[in-house]
């Protein structure tokens, strides 16, 4: 008989971490082209501006938005749970997070808006109690493994690199970084729980400041040194 188990003492390997596949920035525009007038348009639009996640994206309601400031605030996420769709807090308290939308986005939201109302109008639909952003014709929330078999289609036509659904998040974050964007920004943008998952996940897209570094002491070392050279020469 054995008083403690012995296995209690083992560390687990880590997972290995699988490569991550992003789009160029002329990939995603080529994408956006394709998908111009269909329905996965604003969502691949909107995934891509702001990093959402699947749930969070079609768990999205108007008055999450505020298309006159721009802004748009993460406060619930979609889920399957037993084949039925459900809505749930977001998974962490940083992952409720208020996030700023580029102008082209805000714009076509607002355009979204009105075509969705002449379209309930349509048929005969009152408000929506719910007020999803992204909705079926008739008003129900958008399946989200559908959606993603449509992305999947639209990839394919588009000729890009294969990427899923997700990777217009990995998209999203690596390419801020490239940009400089400060990994605190990016951080709470994407809704990581701290700084340290985004400089682990994505530290191979992050610019390297070294050739920065090396030129700023270059710049300070060389105006101190002509400083001594300026001063008058003391002594007998």
């Amino acid at each position: 008989m054995l008083f403690k188990n012995p296995a209690q003492q083992v560390k687990p390997p880590k997972p290995d971490r699988h490569e991550i596949k992003i789009l160029g920035k002329d990939e995603i525009g080529e994408l956006l082209k394709a998908a111009k007038g269909t329905p996965p348009y604003l969502p691949v639009l909107v995934a891509v501006t702001t990093g959402l996640r699947r749930g969070e994206l079609l768990a999205l309601r108007w008055s999450d938005l505020d298309l006159n400031g721009g802004t748009l605030t993460v406060n619930q996420s979609m889920e399957r749970v037993k084949g039925e769709i459900a809505f749930k807090a977001p998974k962490t308290k940083t992952s409720r997070r208020s996030i700023t939308l580029p102008a082209l986005t805000v714009q076509a939201l607002q355009e979204h808006r009105v075509e969705q109302a002449e379209d309930r109008l349509k048929l005969g639909l009152g408000r929506d109690p719910r007020g999803l952003v992204f909705t079926r014709p008739g008003g129900q929330p958008l399946d989200p493994d559908s959606l993603s078999k449509a992305f999947g289609r639209l990839v394919a036509a588009a000729d890009v690199t294969p990427i899923t659904l997700h990777g217009l998040r990995h998209t999203h974050i690596s390419h801020l970084l490239m940009d400089g964007v400060h990994v605190k920004v990016v951080s709470e943008r994407a809704g990581h729980a701290n700084v340290n998952i985004t400089l682990s996940v994505y530290a191979a897209y992050m610019p390297s400041m070294q050739a920065d570094a090396a030129l700023r002491v270059d710049a300070w070392l060389r105006l101190e040194l002509r400083k001594g050279l300026a001063e008058p020469l003391g002594g007998n």
